[in-house]
This record gives C-alpha cells, sequence and structure tokens, in this order.
C-alpha cells in the first residue's frame, strides 16, 4: 500500500507542512522550501532521504506490525503506510510544547505565527521555523500575544536551555526523557513525542488522550512493551487510526 502522505506530514508527527490546492505538500525545511506530491519526490534530495527515513524498510515493519494481533491489522489497514520522520530537536521541542493541551489545527497555526514572528521568509510568504538564537531576546508578552498561552514560559525555558537538547542524543532512553523534563513544562507525553520525532528514538509510545482510550479498550494490562520493538510506529498506527475513527 502506498504511503499515506496526509497522515505521514499532518497527522500530528510534524506542524510544518501545508496541502497545496494541486495535491502536494510544501514546507520550509533545512532553510529551504520543499515540495513533495508522492514520496518517490524526496529521493532525490539528501535532506528530504534523511527526513523520510527512506533507508529504513518500513514495508517490513508494517508487516510485522499488522500480524501481532487484530487491532493492529485493522489499524495498518485503514491507515496504510506511516513513516517516523527525522525532525530537527529544537522544532521538535516547541512544537511538541506547543502540542498540550491542543489539536493539530491550533498547533499548525501557532507553529507559523511563530515562523513568521521569528523565523526568516526563504521565499515568497513561506517562513522558516526559527532556531534558539533567532528566538533568544522574545518575551512573554510578545509570546502571549501569538496565542501560545499558559505555553509562553516553556517556550522560554526551552530556548534559555536549549544547550541541553545536544546532551540528549548520549542517553538512554529513560535518562533522555528525564533530561528533557528539567525543561518547564514538559513532562512524559511530551518528552516522548520529542524524542520520537526529533531524535528518532522509536522506543517512545506517548500517551495522550486518544492513546489512552486505546490502551483501556484493547489493551487492558499492557503496556509499550507489549509493542516491541516497533514501539512508535505501532502508537502512530494506533493514533491515527483510533482518531479518524472516532472523530
Amino acid at each position: 500500500m502506498e504511503e499515506n502522505l496526509d497522515e505521514i506530514l499532518l497527522g500530528g508527527q510534524t506542524f510544518s507542512w501545508k496541502k497545496n490546492d494541486d495535491g502536494s505538500f510544501s514546507s520550509v525545511l533545512g532553510g529551504k522550501v520543499r515540495r513533495i506530491t508522492r514520496l518517490e519526490d524526496a529521493y532525490d534530495d539528501p535532506f528530504l532521504y534523511d527526513y523520510f527515513d527512506l533507508g529504513y524498510d518500513y514495508e517490513k515493519a508494517k508487516r510485522e506490525i499488522r500480524e501481532k494481533d487484530e487491532i493492529l491489522k485493522e489499524a495498518v489497514d485503514a491507515v496504510g503506510t506511516l513513516r517516523i520522520l527525522r525532525q530537527d530537536h529544537f522544532t521538535a521541542t516547541i512544537s511538541f510544547i506547543l502540542s498540550q493541551n491542543n489539536n493539530i489545527k491550533r498547533i499548525t497555526g501557532l507553529y507559523e505565527r511563530l515562523s513568521r514572528r521569528y523565523g526568516r521568509e526563504v521565499d515568497e510568504d513561506m517562513y522558516s521555523f526559527p532556531t534558539p538564537d533567532e528566538m533568544k531576546d522574545a518575551t512573554e508578552e510578545e509570546l502571549r500575544a501569538l496565542g501560545v498561552g499558559f505555553r509562553a514560559p516553556f517556550i522560554l525555558d526551552a530556548i534559555a536551555k536549549c544547550a541541553l537538547l545536544d546532551e540528549v542524543d548520549a542517553l538512554e532512553f529513560d535518562q533522555a526523557m528525564e533530561k528533557l523534563k528539567e525543561i518547564k513544562g514538559i513532562g512524559d507525553k511530551v518528552a516522548s513525542c520529542i524524542l520520537i520525532f526529533g531524535y528518532h528514538r522509536t522506543e517512545g509510545f506517548p500517551m495522550d488522550v486518544w492513546m489512552k482510550k486505546v490502551m483501556s479498550e484493547y489493551y487492558p494490562g499492557k503496556d509499550k512493551s507489549y509493542f516491541a520493538p516497533y514501539e512508535a510506529l505501532s502508537q502512530q498506527y494506533l493514533f491515527s487510526w483510533i482518531r479518524n475513527k472516532k472523530e
């Protein structure tokens, strides 16, 4: 089955992509505008090759996840092929701070406002997500004016502590979780999302409202170890499936 680009790019892993009227997707990544219509478009772009993790056999992973149980079989069949994107540490950190008590549409809007306010215009009306240095003079008042609400002090603390993001790669998963939680406002769910999507730590299994429903309804008594070695990818299938099934 062909990759589900709508779910990969617009389903909550990242908040930088837009779907255009012609069916293509566009985003500013790595300092330039990237446009794709199909995943095949990414193979000739070294940045996107890494970003989409194209060197990994997601078809094999999908088959093995699908064989685990009937719920995962239904989820995989409903969703199609997913991938875990490889994103920048800081971008993922701020993105998932924004995700707290929020929905994908609003998070995407906040992401764009931060890009317009603090990032660079790299093409007409297309802005890069700001770096920690570009946000170093941001104030709580400015951030609240952009609509981030109670998350403003958390964003400021992440900017102030951005150096710790470079320490996370060398840590074991549980240590990495604790290191990220040194930033104000980051708890287990947000730390797990940052590790999956900003560090490609596929042991992550974030528990938001949707996943708590899945686990209580279909996997009572089980934890993320049941889904090993595909914890993060299984979580993405279940998250996408239950969200689309119940929304």
